[in-house]
């Protein structure tokens, strides 16, 4: 970290955390009327930064936010990681966009968007903790919003769902729609084998996952075809392998799910896409 603290990038400039300034009126504050993305970084470069501005440029069209003003987001990005004495580690990178300080009712024309970008040192999960594999948690409580399939600030149901996951002693949520189908976990998508062939749940409620795009590419590499189709929790429950997949972590294996084992977590798979994932990042 900057001995003199953690700088960030707010609205074009780099600014001392302790000097960082919003608006009340910003309605990110207000209403989280916003959107944000989190990546992964190590020594200096983004994980699959092209794929996580692309996801967050549509989404800002969609919700009718201006996107930022066109940056070198690599060269902004490594600076941010050099200011904070984070360039040979691996960090979090987390790009913040809300709609600003503006009036009117649905979604107004922005007149100045605020635009901000956070690091930090991330430690991974131990290699203890990946071998051990996750615990997941059915939240019944409820099922995914509707804007799930964006990344917005509107994050409390899946802060509310992951408490509920670890009141009761497991390690994540595992989040149902509307239709009672799977969709995601609280923090990442999901990917599963059942008779031999790899699949994810497909549900116009969660959000479409970098990470398990990336790694359904380094699978379809090896002459696997990942098939996206809609699940019942039934047959999430009998699949042989499941993982959950973010831009942290990367990917995690899971043990059980509501208490029932799972056949093979594939933690030596899990493992090799992970290092797959890192390798991929240039030098």
């Amino acid at each position: 970290m900057h001995p003199q603290g953690q700088i960030l990038w707010l609205n074009g400039r780099f600014v001392e955390l302790e000097k960082a300034r919003l608006s009340p009126l910003d309605r990110g504050f207000l209403y989280g009327d916003g959107l944000f993305e989190t990546m992964r970084a190590q020594k200096g470069s983004v994980l699959c930064l092209a794929a996580h501005l692309e996801r967050l440029h549509r989404s800002l069209a969609e919700l009718r936010i201006s996107s930022p003003p066109r940056l070198n987001w690599q060269t902004v990005l490594r600076e941010l990681l050099s200011r904070n004495g984070l360039l040979d580690d691996t960090a979090t990178v987390k790009i913040i966009v809300t709609r600003g300080p503006c009036a009117g009712p649905g979604l107004p024309p922005d007149a100045h968007p605020t635009v901000c970008i956070l690091v930090q040192r991330y430690v991974p999960p131990t290699p203890e903790l990946y071998q051990k594999g996750w615990r997941l948690h059915v939240f019944r409580e409820g099922f995914s919003p509707p804007l799930a399939s964006r990344k917005t600030l509107n994050y409390l149901y899946f802060l509310v769902a992951r408490q509920a996951a670890m009141d009761a002693g497991m390690d994540e949520a595992l989040i149902l729609d509307h239709h009672g189908r799977v969709a995601e976990t609280s923090v990442g998508c999901l990917l599963a084998r059942s008779h031999g062939r790899w699949w994810t749940p497909a549900s116009p409620y969660q959000l479409s996952g970098v990470t398990v795009a990336a790694v359904s590419d380094l699978l379809h590499s090896e002459g696997a075809k990942v098939e996206r189709r809609p699940c019942a929790l039934e047959e999430l429950l009998s699949a042989r392998t499941v993982w959950v997949l973010n831009s942290l972590m990367l990917v995690m294996p899971v043990r059980e799910i509501d208490g029932q084992p799972v056949g093979d977590p594939a933690f030596l798979e899990a493992s090799r896409m992970r290092k797959s994932l890192v390798s991929r990042l240039p030098e």
